[in-house]
């Protein structure tokens, strides 16, 4: 390898040159055919047929309002899986402490979105029997 080196080193940067163009056009051309692929392409309009019978465009469903939201109170929170433990409400949102089993936790994301609420921040500390989920929840932009 070093001999290789060394005699690439001799030659002048003019042949080098050369050389890289000559190496460069010949990948260009192998590339070329190597890729090339055959210029028959199936009809596919009958196929699109068939996929619009079965596959019919939905029309895009109405977006509810927020006058279809139920109105939050943190008193609903309170449900076989969960108990309220504390309320503090701060302008349009607040921080609701909550008593939870784990499976009782994901409905109450749920429950919240369908009062108009997000969820800022949460926080999950085991307790003895419970977990203790505490909520910083806000109003949505929407109302």
């Amino acid at each position: 390898m070093q001999r290789f080196a060394d005699r690439w080193c001799d030659f002048s940067p003019r042949v080098r040159l050369g050389i890289g163009l000559m190496m460069l056009g010949v990948l260009v051309v192998a590339g070329h055919f190597c890729s090339r692929e055959p210029s028959i392409e199936p009809d596919l309009s009958p196929l699109n047929a068939q996929w619009q019978k079965i596959m019919p465009l939905l029309p895009v469903a109405p977006r509810e309002s927020p006058a279809l939201t139920k109105p939050f109170s943190a008193l609903d929170m309170d449900s076989p899986g969960t108990r309220v433990v504390s309320w503090q409400p701060a302008g349009s949102g607040g921080e609701l402490t909550l008593e939870a089993n784990w499976p009782g936790i994901p409905p109450l994301f749920n429950q919240l979105a369908e009062r108009g609420r997000a969820i800022r921040g949460f926080s999950i500390q085991p307790e003895q029997q419970y977990l203790r989920l505490t909520l910083l929840i806000e109003a949505n932009g929407d109302d």
